[in-house]
């Protein structure tokens, strides 16, 4: 193996174990994704997380559930509800594509090649993202979830302190 083959396969796999879902943690463009929130009326709250090219669409959802239950938590409130989640994926970015020329003798020398052009279209990327609605509640009512529990569900479903 060559080694401007090699070279490109050690970028490649560099590539490939730089490449991992978006974490929890507020949104950066830096970093790739992570969740936003504000409060759209007195007590709601519109919750979003962002993932990355490599994040899973049920994660951003239940990243997003995460902050839902979070805010109600701080608030000090042990119950919420949520409303509208939904999740897509959205074009997030693009690979350029390549072009390249190869020069076939034709055996012979007073002949001129034949060029062959190979063309590959960019590919396009696309990242799930997910949204919600969330209020809170002191007491358990009808069409309520325990924010307690379902944070320290996912926390543990995802391994995070």
């Amino acid at each position: 193996m060559c080694s401007a083959t090699r070279f490109v396969f050690a970028g490649l796999a560099a590539l490939a174990l730089a490449a991992c879902a978006t974490p929890y943690q507020p949104y950066s463009t830096w970093s790739d994704g992570g969740f936003t929130d504000r409060e759209v009326l007195p007590g709601v709250f519109l919750v979003r997380f962002v993932g990355n090219e490599v994040t899973a669409p049920d994660r951003t959802a239940d990243f997003a559930l995460l902050r839902a239950a979070e805010i109600c938590l701080q608030r000090g409130q042990d119950f919420m509800r949520v409303g509208g989640l939904e999740t897509e994926r959205v074009q997030s970015g693009y690979v350029d594509g390549t072009t390249s020329a190869l020069a076939i003798p034709s055996g012979d020398p007073n002949a001129p090649p034949t060029v062959v052009v190979n063309r590959t279209p960019p590919t396009l990327l696309y990242a799930p993202q997910s949204g919600l609605a969330v209020s809170c509640a002191d007491t358990p009512e009808e069409g309520t979830s325990d924010a307690n529990y379902l944070a320290r569900t996912l926390r543990a479903k995802y391994s995070l302190s």
